[in-house]
């Protein structure tokens, strides 16, 4: 309702009560440490303004290596129909920030982030004095994972392991 006021106020609101730890999601003024803010602002230049250097094909970061041991899990493990189809002739060849991370019917289908939602950190129950709760973090960067993600494989060895054993 409008009411007749010298005086005006403004307000803003966002997600306060974010169900995720990304801290990429959310940035903040810390004045005592610039390599924070540097990060940032390097994020969000890789992903604004990506180069043909950066916004390579997708098939450079998951290689078609590791689409081939994904694949074997995924149809004889867990008895899934196989997708080398849209491997190959889509997903594979789009460039990773404009036609991937950017893809707004990826986006719209949460083919991203309803994975990571679901599978970032799983509280989990253990038989533990304190408080019987314990996490189980999906081996990435944006959450609270504690192991070695200094190269690919070893990123790549670990999400496997998490996602499957």
């Amino acid at each position: 309702r409008k009411t007749h006021s010298p005086h005006e106020l403004s307000v803003t609101s966002w997600n306060v009560a974010a169900i995720n730890n990304n801290p990429f999601e959310y940035w903040m003024t810390i004045d005592d440490n610039p390599n924070y803010n540097e990060l940032m602002i390097k994020v969000e230049q890789f992903i604004d303004n990506p180069t043909d250097e950066t916004d390579i094909p997708v098939s450079q970061i998951f290689t078609h290596d590791m689409f081939d041991e994904l694949e074997s899990r995924m149809t004889k493990v867990a008895g899934w129909e196989s997708i080398r189809e849209f491997w190959a002739s889509d997903y594979s060849q789009r460039k990773i920030v404009t036609e991937f991370l950017k893809d707004t019917s990826l986006g719209d289908k949460r083919l991203a982030s309803m994975p990571d939602r679901i599978t970032n950190t799983i509280n989990i129950h253990v038989e533990d004095p304190k408080d019987g709760t314990s996490t189980a973090c999906r081996p990435t960067v944006i959450n609270m994972y504690d192991g070695d993600l200094s190269t690919l494989q070893k990123w790549w060895s670990e999400w496997q392991k998490f996602m499957f054993e």
